[in-house]
């Protein structure tokens, strides 16, 4: 499994923050309402809900608050001070099951779900394309008959990728393998297209490389700070891609189901 370096390291923690910074609100929140309203077509009384890599709670939170009627929600998280963290977060307000402290990989149970929701956790869950299909896989035996898998990640053409001085990804985690894979497999698959813009208006009117360099390390998923020439480098590709000072990651989310 590929490490996200950040989680529980908080002399990391401008890298993460910067994310947040930079993304603007109001695509966050058309997400954030796009996925609660898959989750609220789900017409059950009291919804199991499974979120994969909930890290400390704070998408799982968004939407947790906005869905209507009874749920519960189990957890899944492998780092043991974000899951903690999660935890305290959301269980004042929030109906929390169980807490599973291990990655997908590891993770089974003969619970079934009305609901699974990740939000761009795909990119950790295995090193090979084999061990991916076994998770792709594994994911849907924990779906009820007329339950949804709903996955937030990035499609070939984000921002996100264009802007990377290097393929750190493979080409197995994009949305459209993760589409093609399913239907294939002979399951009904919607894609919602939707905007995630991120500012870089900072980054561009400054002669200083502090904040250009953080957020290559946020790209990159790196613990390291660029040489001078490869920040150039990533700066020239910012210029190249950016309109109107954003980026757009183009997230998509995919919503899996039976047929």
């Amino acid at each position: 499994m590929a490490k996200w370096h950040f989680w529980g390291e908080k002399e990391f923690s401008d890298v993460y923050e910067n994310i947040y910074i930079r993304a603007l609100t109001k695509d966050w929140f058309d997400i954030v309402s796009q996925v609660v309203k898959e989750v609220d077509s789900v017409k059950t009384k009291g919804k199991k809900i499974l979120d994969i890599g909930c890290g400390e709670g704070h998408t799982t939170k968004q939407i947790l608050d906005r869905i209507k009627g009874n749920y519960i929600c189990d957890l899944l998280e492998p780092n043991e001070n974000a899951l903690a963290s999660a935890e305290a977060f959301l269980a004042p307000e929030n109906n929390i099951g169980e807490l599973y402290l291990r990655s997908l990989a590891t993770f089974n149970t003969k619970r079934k779900y009305d609901i699974i929701f990740t939000s761009h956790t795909n990119y950790y869950w295995a090193l090979n394309q084999k061990d991916y299909d076994r998770q792709l896989k594994k994911l849907i035996t924990f779906l009820k008959p007329n339950g949804k898998l709903l996955i937030l990640t990035l499609p070939e053409k984000s921002n996100h990728y264009q802007i990377m001085l290097n393929q750190i990804y493979p080409t197995f985690n994009y949305a459209e393998y993760i589409i093609n894979f399913y239907r294939r497999l002979n399951f009904k698959v919607r894609i919602k297209k939707l905007k995630m813009r991120m500012f870089v208006g900072d980054i561009l009117n400054t002669t200083k490389a502090f904040d250009l360099k953080i957020f290559y390390r946020f790209i990159h998923n790196t613990d390291s700070f660029p040489k001078d020439s490869n920040a150039k480098t990533f700066l020239g590709k910012i210029k190249k891609y950016q309109k109107n000072n954003y980026l757009d990651f183009k997230d998509y989310l995919i919503v899996v189901s039976n047929l």
